[in-house]
């Protein structure tokens, strides 16, 4: 059915209509474009990089706290850091994506002043596609900082 999709919206396309924008109004448009791909791209790395960073973290927690005597001061703050770790991080990734979004509401706005080529390109993913792809991995990613900080715990738990 996505292939029938596809080749209609490709016949469609025999007689690309050009953007109604003045030469100067397309440039100006072309580069908010530009902008907002750069956003999501950084964005996005900034999302991995707090999941990586999130987890080295722990990872360091890990030996800190294994390495600290029980019932010490060092020992629950190793406890107390990998819980706001854990927190904020997740926190992080949340505002990351709504700034995606944001970035993505603006390329669909850019997008409708463009040619009719340039929004087929645009819709051969479907919105609802995309939202699944993106949330999918969001929700994998909290789920990595939720279970290394409890993998952290249960690590730790010996000696709580």
């Amino acid at each position: 059915m996505a292939k029938a999709e596809t080749e209609s919206k490709i016949a469609e396309l025999e007689a690309v209509v050009a953007s109604e924008l003045d030469e100067l109004t397309h440039a100006e448009m072309l580069e908010f474009y530009r902008a907002s791909n750069e956003a999501i791209r950084f964005a996005k790395h900034q999302q991995w990089a707090t999941l990586v960073g999130s987890l080295g973290l722990f990872v360091l927690l890990g030996v800190i706290g294994n390495h600290a005597y029980k019932g010490t001061i060092l020992f629950k703050l190793v406890i107390l850091i990998s819980l706001v770790l854990s927190a904020g991080a997740i926190y992080s990734l949340v505002i990351y994506q709504f700034w995606q979004n944001s970035e993505r509401e603006k390329l669909a706005l850019i997008t409708t002043r463009l040619s009719n080529l340039a929004q087929a390109v645009r819709a051969l993913v479907s919105e609802r596609e995309r939202n699944v792809h993106r949330y999918v991995l969001l929700f994998f990613m909290m789920t990595s900082i939720v279970l290394a900080n409890a993998l952290l715990i249960v690590y730790l738990s010996p000696k709580l």
